[in-house]
């Protein structure tokens, strides 16, 4: 068996989206999928109550991010992809354009039988 990860991305570019998706194939991630999402810290000053002081923080902000899920060959994917993305998003002023991070997968099986 390979030794697989799953690549984690939150990304707060949306604007940046194909850009990633095509450096993602580019260190050789054919297949990935991503998800609208939203972080703990907006939602709970929009909709909870005690934390409504702090919408000021959230001012400005996009109202979401994109997270990309993609389960790659292994370490040296994940350390080309990193180098690559850091890379498209080095011209983006400001701290907060994403995070990436990776997980062992100790099991990887497509839920489809092949023809025979």
């Amino acid at each position: 068996m390979k030794n697989r990860e799953m690549v984690i991305c939150v990304l707060n570019e949306p604007d940046y989206l194909h850009d990633v998706l095509t450096a993602m194939v580019e260190a050789g991630v054919p297949t990935s999928t991503v998800i609208e999402s939203q972080g703990m810290g907006r939602i709970l000053s929009q909709d909870v109550p005690i934390f409504a002081g702090f919408r000021h923080l959230f001012a400005g902000s996009k109202p979401f991010n994109h997270t990309i899920f993609a389960v790659v060959d292994g370490p040296e994917v994940t350390a080309r992809l990193t180098t690559l993305l850091q890379d498209v998003l080095s011209d983006v002023e400001g701290s907060a354009k994403g995070v990436l991070f990776s997980l062992p997968v100790s099991q990887f099986a497509r839920l489809s039988r092949e023809p025979t």
